[in-house]
């Protein structure tokens, strides 16, 4: 392969480009790891060193300690963008037991056919891994995209490998002849027409999170991860208009709550909201649709619910409120929710008009006593069920 031909200039400047993009992206907050970066980095000095060859065996060990440092960044940034394992042990004595067999490879069998044969197939062993752990846990086409071409990756590294090891008579074993093999050659083609796709896709699939992620930063309330009030409103557009109206509204709200950031502090006022919050999710069903209003308000849509069945769950959240021991928060009696609830009218196309009625229902807990759950009346009768507050 001549130095002149324009082949050879591709991967390098291409995956540089790419990991110039990822860092930036990194240090810009917009991507979570540098790991892409890193991976492509260290792939484009690696492509580097077959076009600008400085020393036969340095650049045997160096280019095989340059890809394998570039593959377990790239199984570091798959784990970490499906939340996956990582396995960081076993991929460290790994990368240790192959920098032993390179060096033996290299220096002791001063075998070239060995050391590509042996850096290729652990390339292809920790792509694999990333990409067998991540397969289930791909949901979005995005991500199954990113998984396909490193599937084509992981595919065109074996592939060469067993062919050029076992089945390439003309293969040459000396160090000073890689840099116009066949082998090289074949890299370089099989780089720019295959697995280009990987570093694309890669920055396509961490973009995508990253706009899902400051999407959900919006749409979350910061302290209780619940909803917010905008992201609530997002997610009850999923129903459609003939979803809501099948739908229930609870209104929560939590019992002198002043008195307990007064008497204990924000900090315990926000460990307060937080357990309420995870109570909520517990309770709740998994359909269901729960926000933090602000403050200590919370409200859940449930789907497919009538006002018997609204009521009964109010009771189960008012209950499982107010019986959870709440002295590990500093508290000297129990913490308590009133709740309004209402049903979503025939003739209402959103919730508002029912949260107001709820909202309405539940000041009239609370003037009649709180810890109370009360149900929005067909007029202003108000119907009240629990216990009275202590």
């Amino acid at each position: 392969m001549g130095e002149s031909s324009v082949i050879v200039y591709v991967p390098p400047v291409l995956f540089g480009l790419v990991a110039v993009t990822f860092l930036v992206l990194w240090r810009q907050n917009i991507v979570t790891n540098w790991q892409w970066g890193a991976g492509f980095g260290q792939t484009a000095l690696g492509f580097s060193l077959s076009t600008f060859p400085i020393e036969p065996i340095f650049d045997a060990f160096t280019s095989g300690m340059i890809f394998i440092g570039a593959a377990y960044c790239y199984s570091s940034a798959v784990f970490e963008h499906f939340q996956a394992p990582s396995f960081d042990r076993e991929r460290r004595w790994f990368v240790g037991a192959y920098t032993l067999l390179l060096v033996y490879c290299i220096f002791v069998l001063e075998s070239l056919r060995y050391q590509i044969f042996l850096t290729d197939i652990a390339f292809a062993c920790l792509i694999g891994l990333a990409l067998t752990t991540a397969i289930p846990k791909a949901r979005r086409s995005v991500d199954k995209i990113l998984l396909a071409s490193i599937g084509l990756a992981f595919v065109d590294t074996v592939a060469r490998a067993v062919y050029f090891f076992f089945f390439y008579g003309d293969a040459s074993d000396d160090f000073g002849d890689f840099v116009d093999s066949a082998y090289n050659l074949a890299v370089h083609i099989t780089t720019i027409t295959i697995c280009m796709t990987f570093p694309f896709s890669a920055l396509v699939a961490s973009g995508v999170s990253a706009m899902e992620r400051h999407r959900q930063a919006a749409e979350r309330d910061p302290l209780t991860g619940l909803l917010n009030r905008r992201g609530f409103e997002t997610a009850l557009t999923e129903f459609g208009v003939s979803g809501l109206r099948e739908g229930a509204v609870l209104v929560c709200d939590i019992d002198h709550f002043k008195q307990i950031n007064d008497t204990l502090g924000h900090a315990t006022g926000d460990a307060v909201i937080s357990a309420v919050a995870d109570m909520l999710r517990q309770v709740t069903a998994a359909s269901a649709v729960t926000a933090r209003f602000g403050g200590e308000e919370y409200v859940v849509f449930l789907p497919s619910t009538s006002v018997a069945e609204a009521r009964t769950s109010g009771e189960r959240i008012r209950q499982t409120v107010s019986e959870k021991d709440w002295r590990f928060f500093g508290l000297a009696r129990p913490v308590t929710l009133s709740i309004g609830i209402d049903r979503i009218r025939p003739d209402e196309t959103d919730p508002h008009a029912a949260i107001a009625r709820a909202d309405r229902a539940l000041y009239a807990a609370k003037a009649a006593g709180r810890n109370r759950v009360f149900e929005a009346g067909d007029g202003a009768d108000l119907h009240a069920s629990g216990l009275a507050s202590a």
